[in-house]
């Protein structure tokens, strides 16, 4: 793949994610004209739920609350998400595209990022392989992609 000046900066800001997020370790990746793709493994991601299990947070959405109360409520939800907090997945996306889209803004380069991302756990071994395999080959399929021109 050949990477245009944004892809170039945006490879460069993936790979310097460890430094930002020390909890997070990258696997394989790939910037792609219209979209990246990568393995984020997250060192310790367990919480105490007092339970027996094990309960990974992507911090992707918030908790459902509890809508059942006796008190009016005062103001309309908020129609966001708010945020996660450190160590999150959706943290550490953030923080990836808001440091691709100052670079552009300071480079006067036109870009946006679609609103959300995809995110997956990976549960076991064949897997991961399964998507890694999916990364690496990723450019090679690129001329199939439905967003694909020269």
């Amino acid at each position: 793949m050949k990477l245009s000046e944004i892809g170039v900066f945006a490879s460069t800001c993936w790979i310097n994610i460890p430094n930002h997020f020390p909890h997070f370790h990258l696997d394989e990746f790939v910037v792609m004209p219209n979209h990246i793709h990568g393995i984020v493994m997250i060192e310790n991601p367990y919480f105490n739920n007092k339970s027996s299990l094990n309960v990974a947070e992507t911090g992707h959405a918030l908790s459902l609350h509890n809508t059942i109360t006796d008190e009016p409520e005062t103001k309309p939800p908020h129609p966001r998400f708010r945020n996660q907090g450190k160590n999150t997945i959706s943290s550490m996306v953030g923080s990836f595209k808001s440091a691709v889209t100052r670079r552009c803004s300071e480079d006067k380069i036109r870009f946006g990022w679609q609103t959300r991302f995809h995110d997956h756990i990976i549960r076991d071994v064949d897997e991961f392989y399964t998507i890694r395999n999916y990364i690496i080959n990723n450019p090679a399929n690129w001329k199939d992609d439905k967003f694909y021109s020269e």
